[in-house]
């Protein structure tokens, strides 16, 4: 058996997810550099920035969209252990196998359903109220991450399936 050791973190799909994980990063840190402005302005001359409500929902929809492939590289998604502290590493290793193809394929219907919900938001030309900024931008970037999603989570299927470790 061919045994694989090429570590997702070094790979192509790894360092996309870290730039993802950064740029979600710098919007969020942005985002918190708004809202104090706002406040700043609302309690000192009365004005705060208008907008600043929708700027911060979609900044931290798509910056939790950012974080996704990262999180999921990381294996850092909560999982209950409950029932699987006891298993044998071959149990748990077709438990992780399983719940990769799982992710796997929820990604990518999440990301096929989100491409024709962000072709709905353009047509229909929806649009913040206050700042009519477009909302389909939020599913371009959802599209996106769900894709890289999906792509590591082939990645670690392939690397399941051909014998590599399976981190």
């Amino acid at each position: 058996m061919i045994k694989l050791t090429v570590d997702i973190h070094r790979s192509v799909l790894g360092r996309l997810s870290n730039l993802f994980a950064l740029t979600g990063g710098f919007i969020m840190l942005m985002l918190a550099v708004i809202t104090v402005a706002s406040i700043i302005g609302r309690t000192t001359i009365g004005q705060s920035i208008e907008g600043d409500y929708e700027i911060t929902e979609m900044g931290l929809a798509m910056a939790i969209f950012l974080f996704l492939p990262e999180c999921y590289i990381r294996k850092g998604h909560v999982v209950v252990d409950l029932f699987t502290a006891h298993c044998k590493p071959s149990t748990l290793f077709k438990l992780d196998t399983l719940s990769d193809l799982i992710f796997t394929v929820v990604a990518f219907l999440f990301a096929y359903r989100m491409s024709l919900s962000g072709l709905e938001a353009k047509e229909y030309m929806e649009q913040s109220m206050l700042l009519a900024l477009p909302t389909w931008w939020i599913y371009v970037v959802g599209v996106v991450t769900m894709t890289l999603c999906g792509m590591c989570g082939l990645y670690n299927l392939f690397h399941a399936i051909v014998g590599g470790k399976h981190e």
